[in-house]
């Protein structure tokens, strides 16, 4: 398993179904949520979707890389979900 971090914006309605849509998700495909952080409600740099406020979530995420694909792939058909971000972070090295 490889960590990720994972950023996801949902539209401001009905914010805890839709925080709940995303864990679901990410559960399904196997991935492990290790932390989490949830910005709250921001404006939105330009429109989505009609949507000019958004509600953000930061995890950090323990997922197989084929299982990132597939939920990546779940992600985009979500019209709940505005944007999401995957992010290997760099290995930390030691001396």
């Amino acid at each position: 398993m490889n960590n990720y971090e994972l950023t996801v914006i949902v539209k401001n309605q009905e914010t805890e179904s839709h925080k709940e849509k995303v864990k679901d998700i990410l559960k399904k495909h196997g991935a492990v949520i290790t932390k989490e952080d949830h910005w709250g409600i921001k404006k939105l740099a330009y429109e989505i979707a009609k949507e000019k406020e958004g509600y953000y979530m930061f995890m950090l995420v323990d997922a197989e890389p084929r299982a990132v694909d597939k939920i990546q792939k779940e992600f985009r058909l979500n019209a709940d979900i505005l944007r999401y971000l995957f992010i290997k972070p760099e290995d930390k090295k030691t001396a």
